[in-house]
């Protein structure tokens, strides 16, 4: 029974949430001059402010055999190289690996752009820069740049081609310069004008990594490393550097070319998915996120007052902050958090209000981190409710 009960908690998430293409894409723009037409579905509404944690949990590390079983559980049913995970509340810290070597870190892909994204936000609060400023203040050469704001960036509703898209970046897989992916997007052209739709876009934060520096005097992985890990006080984080051999990294499959899936590695990757991390040291970030220790509770909460419907997954974008909609019967469930997905690599790590707990899954090889964060805090509910249900 309990088989069956975490085989129907994996399929309720798709395996793929965090797309980093769509076929739908909306036609090129044209001049993008005079009043321009929305395209695509409206923002959601913002989440309620009860759904947002309250207080912080101490991350005293605690043992749990019902979660350790659903992790190896899991990782089996999904057939994963590797899986870390972590649950923190009100009881403490439990974390778990499954098929992991000695490497102490996972990369976190996309889901780094929540650290990339506090740190304009805290610019923005210091008044260093505004999110009505144009990205053309400082990088030259970005289509339609004078109209796109930073704000456009962080949520993804710029209109510029993500770049590692391009099929000459998908046949070349290397380091590339700004310039570059600026360049890329200038020849891929504008898929809307700025503020027309959503769109999710790699270049996007590649451009905010290049504002930070532009700003801060600093290398990115530098700036990110004082302004989250000092500031927050975490263990088990750190960023990348263009020449990073990340040997204390869990290694990554490789590519499935019948999927046509390309070679990556996250030193490539930059300010769109700079983050290596424990489960724990993820867990933790999210909560210091969260719970206004990196900004402000206003500020953070202001990061999904748009979440834009994200394709046609169960999940919206906002300011470097998704919100998700837990596809489970019986009672819709609310999430906050970050997604993150590449070849080889699946993260996610979350808040869920109904559980009062956060999650965070990372695994390499095929699985979902969404459908084992939601396994995991599924069997948390029922260990703790005195009626077994």
């Amino acid at each position: 029974m309990r088989g069956l009960v975490l085989a129907g908690l994996i399929a309720l998430w798709p395996t793929q949430l965090l797309a980093q293409t769509s076929s739908d894409a909306p036609p090129r723009p044209p001049l993008c001059e005079g009043a321009i037409t929305r395209l695509g579905p409206p923002p959601l509404a913002a989440p309620d402010v009860d759904l947002w944690p309250a207080s912080t949990f101490a991350a005293t590390g605690r043992e749990d055999a019902a979660l350790d079983d659903v992790l190896t559980r899991a990782s089996g049913a999904m057939g994963t190289d590797s899986m870390g995970a972590a649950v923190l509340d009100a009881d403490g810290l439990w974390s778990g690996r499954a098929g992991a070597n000695d490497a102490p870190l996972f990369w976190w892909a996309s889901a780094g752009k929540l650290a990339v994204a506090i740190a304009v936000l805290q610019l923005v609060e210091e008044g260093a820069v505004s999110l009505d400023d144009p990205v053309s203040r400082w990088v030259d050469g970005v289509p339609l740049g004078e109209r796109i704001t930073l704000g456009m960036l962080l949520d993804h509703t710029s209109g510029l081609y993500s770049s590692n898209e391009a099929a000459s970046v998908r046949a070349d897989p290397r380091l590339r310069t700004i310039d570059e992916l600026v360049a890329v997007a200038r020849d891929e052209g504008s898929l809307f004008c700025p503020g027309q739709g959503w769109r999710y876009s790699n270049t996007n934060y590649w451009l905010l990594g290049a504002v930070l520096e532009a700003v801060e005097g600093q290398p990115l992985d530098q700036i990110l490393t004082r302004r989250i890990v000092e500031r927050a006080g975490l263990s088990g984080v750190r960023f990348v550097t263009p020449d990073d051999a990340v040997s204390d990294m869990q290694s990554l499959p490789p590519p499935d070319a019948a999927r046509g899936e390309g070679m990556v590695h996250p030193a490539w990757v930059g300010a769109a998915g700079p983050m290596l991390a424990t489960p724990e040291g993820a867990v933790s970030l999210l909560q210091a996120v969260l719970t206004g220790r990196l900004l402000p509770t206003e500020r953070v909460r202001s990061m999904l007052d748009l979440p834009w419907p994200m394709f046609d997954q169960p999940m919206a974008y906002g300011r470097g902050l998704m919100l998700y909609e837990v596809p489970e019967p019986g009672r819709p469930l609310t999430w906050i958090g970050h997604s993150g997905g590449a070849s080889g690599i699946k993260a996610a790590m979350v808040w869920s209000p109904v559980d009062q707990a956060y999650a965070a899954v990372v695994l390499t090889g095929p699985g979902s981190a969404e459908a084992a964060a939601n396994a995991l805090l599924r069997t948390r509910k029922r260990r703790q409710s005195p009626a077994g249900t």
